[in-house]
C-alpha cells in the first residue's frame, strides 16, 4: 500500500522570487522526482485560466469548471504515494495593477479551493502552504516595471505606488488564508530566502522540510528592465502608436536587450 502524500503548495505571491524558484525546481526535478510530483505554471494553464478570469471579474460563476479542469489534471498524475509539491503564482489570480486587478482579493478563494481539492483527491496525510512576500516599496516597484512591459500601463511609479499600495499589504490575505485552511499556511519573506546557500528554492525546500543538499544552484532571472529600459517602455506606451504597434515595439526592445533571460550562478 502507498504511503500518503503531503500536498506542498507555494501558490505565491508574484514578484517575490517565483522564478528563480521555478527555476531550481525545474533544474532540479530529477534529484526531485523520487520525493515529489511537481506541478508548475506549463502544467496548470487550464486551471489557472479560470482563476484569473475570476481575479478580473470576482465573478464565482467563472470557477463552476474549476473542479472539472482540476480532475482531467490530476487524472494523469499517478497516485504512488508522492508527495505532490505545486509552485505556480497564477493560483492567487492576476499580478495586481493588471487591468481591472487592483488587489490580491480572489486568492483567498482560490487557494483554498485548490489545497482542499489537492488533499481529498490525493488522501493527504498533510498540507502544507507556503506564501512567498516582500517589502511593501521592493515589490511595488518590481509589479511596477513587470507591467510597463506586459501591457499599457501610462502611470509613472509614484501614480502606481499609490494606486497599488494597499495590493503590497500581504497580511489581510495570509490572514484570510488563515481562517480557510488553519496553521497550515505560513510566510517567507524574500529579503530572508535569498539569504540561503541556494537562494529563495532552497529557501522553499527547507520550508517544506525537503532537504535540498545537493540540487544545483541557479542564478537570477526574471529581474525586471533597468531603469532607462523600463523608462523607454513608459514613453511606448504613452506614445500615439496603436495597440498592436506598442505590443510589437517593446517585443522588439525586450529582444534586443534580451530582457527576462536568465543569468548563471
Amino acid at each position: 500500500m502507498n504511503k500518503m502524500p503531503r500536498i506542498l503548495l507555494h501558490p505565491g505571491f508574484h514578484k517575490t522570487g517565483t522564478s528563480s524558484i521555478q527555476h531550481f525546481l525545474w533544474v532540479n526535478r530529477e534529484k526531485l522526482e523520487p520525493q515529489v510530483q511537481l506541478l508548475m505554471l506549463r502544467h496548470l494553464k487550464p486551471v489557472t485560466s479560470l482563476v484569473h478570469n475570476f481575479s478580473r471579474t470576482g465573478n464565482p460563476l467563472v470557477l463552476l469548471d474549476l473542479s472539472e479542469r482540476l480532475d482531467t489534471l490530476l487524472s494523469q498524475l499517478p497516485m504512488d504515494g508522492r508527495d505532490v509539491l505545486v509552485s505556480c503564482e497564477a493560483l492567487c489570480g492576476h499580478l495586481p495593477g493588471w487591468p481591472n486587478v487592483d488587489t490580491y482579493a480572489a486568492a483567498p478563494v482560490t487557494v483554498s479551493y485548490v489545497a482542499n481539492y489537492l488533499a481529498e483527491h490525493f488522501g493527504a496525510i498533510e498540507t502544507k502552504v507556503v506564501l512567498t512576500t516582500r517589502e511593501r516599496s521592493s515589490w511595488l516597484f518590481s509589479a511596477y516595471r513587470h507591467h510597463l512591459k506586459g501591457h499599457r500601463l501610462r502611470m509613472d511609479f509614484d501614480e502606481f505606488a499609490a494606486a497599488y499600495s494597499p495590493a503590497a499589504d500581504f497580511v489581510p490575505i495570509v490572514d484570510a488564508l488563515r481562517s480557510e485552511l488553519g496553521d497550515v499556511v505560513t510566510t517567507l519573506p524574500l529579503e530572508d530566502a535569498k539569504s540561503h546557500a541556494l537562494g529563495p528554492g532552497g529557501a522553499l525546500l527547507d520550508a517544506f522540510g525537503i532537504d535540498p543538499s545537493g540540487f544545483a544552484p541557479v542564478g537570477k532571472g526574471n529581474t525586471g528592465p533597468e531603469e532607462a529600459l523600463w523608462r523607454e517602455f513608459l514613453t511606448i506606451n504613452r506614445s500615439g502608436l496603436s495597440d498592436e504597434e506598442v505590443i510589437a515595439a517593446k517585443d522588439a526592445l525586450a529582444e534586443e536587450t534580451q530582457l527576462g533571460g536568465w543569468r548563471t550562478a
